[in-house]
């Protein structure tokens, strides 16, 4: 085809009579990419509303948090902003029988320590500890007793180390796994570090507590000891 050449359309119907129209190719040409043209348009369209609509819903999650932040921070400026005004209007007696009221009811909801929790102790004359040490090395803790046979026969078992905190609180022990198993006829020298758990202040340690069990899944020894009275420099 050159760019004089014509297309003929032709619609026939039953009943009407056949009608026959002649255009240029140019104009049928630009009819086609018209179409890709849409076509492309639409797919652009679409990824773009998509995208954008993403996008959207972030600024309106990242919105609606900011507002919920601003919110609870203009409620605590104002509890600060009230404090201000009543430190700055009342009389200090006033505010230290306030602070003393205060002190007294935090220490009456305080929770109760069962002692007898913390202490729990249980002994069936199998196994038992002597000359328990506790020392610092570096940011970790060793222990170091002796385990005593006090069967007939070999006893072979396993030592459990846990931590007992000032609010009664009992926390696993991590240690060495080679020094906390046994299998011993007379005694054996037990030595191993332990690791504080993350987080866990050393001074937030009350008593360490040793568990001693043999392979049946007996527990043979209970007992717990405070810090402060195993502590070595």
């Amino acid at each position: 085809m050159n760019k004089d050449d014509k297309l003929s359309l032709i619609i026939m119907r039953d009943d009407s009579p056949v009608r026959r129209y002649r255009f240029r190719t140019a104009w049928f040409r630009l009819f086609l990419c018209a179409q890709v043209l849409l076509l492309l348009s639409a797919f652009v369209g679409a990824y773009a509303g998509f995208t954008y609509w993403g996008q959207h819903l972030e600024l309106v999650n990242a919105n609606k948090a900011l507002q919920e932040d601003i919110a609870d921070k203009a409620i605590r400026l104002e509890r600060l902003q009230n404090i201000q005004e009543i430190l700055n209007t009342s009389d200090p007696g006033e505010i230290q029988a306030l602070f003393s009221a205060v002190s007294k009811e935090r220490q009456a909801n305080a929770p109760v320590i069962n002692l007898q929790d913390v202490f729990h102790s249980h002994d069936m004359q199998m196994a038992g500890v002597s000359n328990l040490q506790l020392s610092h090395v570096g940011d970790d803790l060793r222990i170091q007793f002796e385990l005593n046979n006090l069967s007939d026969g070999t006893l072979s078992g396993s030592i459990q180390i846990y931590f007992v905190t000032q609010q009664a609180n009992v926390i696993e022990a991590r240690g060495d796994e080679n020094e906390l198993t046994f299998e011993i006829q007379r005694f054996r020298r037990v030595n191993s570090l332990l690791k504080l758990p993350s987080g866990m202040e050393f001074e937030a340690i009350f008593a360490l507590r040793v568990v001693i069990g043999n392979d049946d899944g007996d527990v043979l020894f209970i007992q717990s000891y405070p810090v402060h009275n195993i502590l070595t420099s």
